[in-house]
């Protein structure tokens, strides 16, 4: 597994990294007052798992093994606002990797950004709660996002 270098050391990869890391960061207290659980506990969440027999599925593994079976089921909503939280709490924004246009053309692909921008604007009129709104400004953009998408394959009007 590769690691990469930091002032402090290397940056974790891997989620028994993570913990690891947060071991040497946050000190064993710190870990074992926030999750309740035994200085062994954290030892085995911090297990490379291909070296040692006592490792065991961490926080981390489960709350990706969540969120897989979220974005099975069809609830990419539910998923994408929850790594959104997270990503907010280290000064991040979450961004759609693969954008992929729904319609054929340019035309279809801007008529369908508009339900995209009335949502989001009825959230912010009826002050719906910020997460809310949060989502519906990613679902606008990721529309917005589409029209690109579309033009930049041949399928309309833009600049070459």
């Amino acid at each position: 597994m590769e690691q990469k270098e930091t002032k402090k050391g290397w940056i974790p990869v891997a989620t028994w990294q993570f913990y690891n890391a947060c071991k040497v960061n946050l000190r064993m207290e710190t870990l074992t007052k926030l999750f309740k659980i035994s200085p062994r506990q954290v030892a085995r969440w911090a297990c490379d798992p291909d070296y040692t027999e006592s490792s065991q599925r961490n926080p981390m593994d489960r709350y990706e093994v969540l969120l897989k079976k979220l974005m099975e089921m069809g609830s990419e909503d539910i998923a994408r606002a929850a790594v959104d939280r997270q990503a907010r709490i280290v000064g991040c924004e979450l961004k759609s990797s693969c954008v992929v246009p729904d319609k054929g053309n340019i035309q279809d692909e801007l008529l369908d950004n508009l339900p995209a921008m009335a949502a989001y604007q009825d959230a912010i009129i009826t002050k719906q709660p910020i997460e809310k709104i949060r989502i519906l400004k990613m679902n606008l953009i990721t529309e917005l996002e589409e029209d690109l998408a579309v033009i930049e394959n041949g399928g309309g009007q833009g600049n070459d």
